[in-house]
């Protein structure tokens, strides 16, 4: 049975997980210090970190401060080789029979609440051995936070909500300091004795470089992502390319300094597949005409001139989409993809169906004019 608030229709759902989102970027630097006082009133370490290569130094830091000789990742990053010749790397399939003599564990929060300060886990590996480790780094993403405590129950039944509501086995919030049980050197009749004492947390604020990300009005609904993975399941391109989802796919472009990575030409059909069954109504193919028309401005290599120019006119395209013009898109530019030829090739209404108006119509000097393709 569905929760009350996800009995409604999928569009109102989906509009009222997009205002909650606008609703916290917009005020994020706010949101964002009343989550570090409540970590701070509550006795938890907190540090801003902006990019990769300050994660690294500061869980560096971490291992040298407590003197660290195993320690256990359970990150989506890969850390584990950098910290190989530091100290002994614990597999997270290890954690539970390992963490009574593991020193440290970085672990991923799945979300995070700001005005209550709580940090959610979801299905984590390593839960098992949260009350058996000394110390604890937690990586918390700041587009993966939430403003509100009473939208917390929203947010995790819509990241795991499909057809059916299939939570998650295992939901950890912390909200205060923990402690740790380690067992003590007494015994009585043969029974072990324990004792506890305070865990040091220190949470580890993630900004993942994307401060031109957020600068921009557009694709900064890039961020409103709460990572539910409904777009990859509707792609007909991820499997194709590396498990590239389009979401990924919007940031990994705009991330890209001078916008030359070209992975959106080879990478999506702009079907809009992904646009459909989002459950935070991110307008993605906007997002990627969008980012498509940036790197076509400063690019112009002639078959990626093309490419834009026939997804960006698909509503002119639609008149000629016949069988002759099917075969001619599909061989210039997915011939040598089979899966995407495959995909394309069984296609029987119009694929051509997103109307696109370019952000530069108005530019003289821009690259791609309509009576181009008229």
């Amino acid at each position: 049975m569905n929760p009350p608030f996800l009995d409604q229709d999928f569009e109102s759902i989906r509009k009222k997980a997009y205002a909650l989102r606008h609703n916290y970027f917009d005020d994020m630097d706010k949101h964002l210090l009343n989550f570090e006082s409540a970590l701070t009133r509550k006795g938890l370490g907190v540090l801003w970190i902006k990019d990769k290569n300050s994660l690294v130094e500061s869980v560096k830091e971490l291992v040298d401060r407590h003197s660290v000789r195993r320690l256990c990742f359970d990150t989506k990053m890969p850390l584990e080789p950098v910290f190989q010749n530091k100290a002994e790397v614990i597999p997270t399939e290890q954690a539970e029979n390992s963490s009574d003599d593991m020193d440290l564990l970085v672990v991923d929060a799945d979300l995070a609440v700001c005005d209550s300060g709580s940090i959610v886990f979801m299905d984590r590996k390593s839960g098992c051995c949260f009350n058996k480790i000394k110390n604890m780094a937690v990586i918390v993403d700041i587009d993966q936070m939430i403003a509100h405590q009473q939208d917390l129950s929203f947010f995790i039944a819509l990241k795991y909500w499909s057809k059916e509501i299939k939570m998650p086995k295992d939901v950890k919030v912390v909200q205060s300091k923990m402690n740790y049980v380690l067992p003590s050197n007494l015994s009585y009749l043969s029974e072990q004795m324990f004792s506890q004492e305070d865990m040091n947390i220190t949470v580890i604020l993630y900004l993942n470089d994307i401060e031109d990300i957020i600068s921009s009005d557009l694709l900064k609904e890039s961020l409103y992502c709460i990572n539910c993975g409904r777009c990859m399941d509707v792609c007909p391109v991820v499997s194709a390319h590396d498990g590239i989802s389009p979401i990924d796919l919007v940031k990994m472009n705009s991330l890209d300094k001078y916008n030359q990575s070209q992975h959106l030409f080879s990478h999506t059909t702009l079907c809009g597949a992904c646009e459909s069954v989002c459950p935070v109504n991110i307008p993605l193919i906007k997002l990627m005409l969008s980012e498509m028309q940036a790197s076509n401005m400063v690019t112009k290599p002639s078959r990626t001139k093309q490419l834009y120019s026939l997804f960006s006119k698909r509503s002119k395209l639609n008149k000629v989409n016949n069988s002759f013009f099917r075969f001619f898109f599909i061989k210039r530019f997915f011939g040598r993809n089979r899966i995407l030829n495959r995909y394309f090739s069984n296609q029987t209404a119009d694929f051509f169906n997103i109307s696109y108006q370019p952000p530069y119509e108005d530019n003289p000097n821009e690259l791609i004019k309509d009576s181009d393709f008229e």
